[in-house]
């Protein structure tokens, strides 16, 4: 029996800091997943606050910007503590400072609780952060097949590596909802990488 693959529908910006913030995040090479990712976010949680839909479409700008931590792929743990919290903190900082900026749209947002859910977006936790971290893990299984099929390519790392990083994007799942749609997508994934 074949899985059906469930797809969030693609939600438009409700808040003008939501319109901005998909302006700023546009030249990112990985937007899409980005944008996906407050999909997904949205999809399991229609409620979800404008605090985590801001923090799910940011959650990995810092990459877009230079000097930030980096992970050898080809030996890397998946789950490195140091390495998850080092670009989650610098992407909160990021957002922090640009979302600052933002005069007049940022009045009924709290600013510090974006932070706080950007930071634990590959940990999970209390209050929200389980669903962005399941809105991302959603998300990067169905957008960057091609990337991590292009790190095995590229030589990278090796393809067992790459199937390691979606089974990790999978596994690290808490939101049972989220893990029932990710199977499907997990499959996809993997077939994806079967040629190499």
């Amino acid at each position: 029996m074949t899985s059906v693959i469930e797809i969030a529908p693609e939600v438009p910006a409700a808040t003008e800091i939501e319109r901005r913030v998909l302006a700023w995040i546009a030249p990112y090479n990985q937007a899409r997943h980005l944008v996906r990712a407050r999909d997904w976010l949205v999809y399991l949680d229609p409620d979800a606050s404008i605090e985590a839909r801001l923090a799910v479409v940011t959650h990995d700008i810092e990459r877009m910007f230079p000097n930030g931590p980096t992970v050898d792929k080809a030996t890397c743990r998946w789950d490195d503590p140091h390495y998850l919290y080092a670009h989650a903190s610098r992407s909160a900082e990021v957002v922090g400072v640009w979302l600052h900026s933002q005069d007049g749209a940022m009045e009924e947002v709290s600013l510090s609780e974006v932070q706080r859910l950007i930071t634990l977006h590959e940990f999970g936790g209390i209050d929200g952060a389980d669903y962005v971290q399941a809105a991302d893990s959603l998300s990067f299984i169905e957008t960057l097949q091609d990337v991590v099929r292009d790190w095995v390519v590229r030589g990278e790392c090796g393809v067992e590596q790459a199937r390691a990083k979606h089974c990790y994007m999978a596994e690290r799942i808490r939101v049972p909802q989220a893990r029932r749609l990710a199977a499907p997508l997990l499959g996809q994934a993997l077939a994806s990488l079967a040629d190499l």
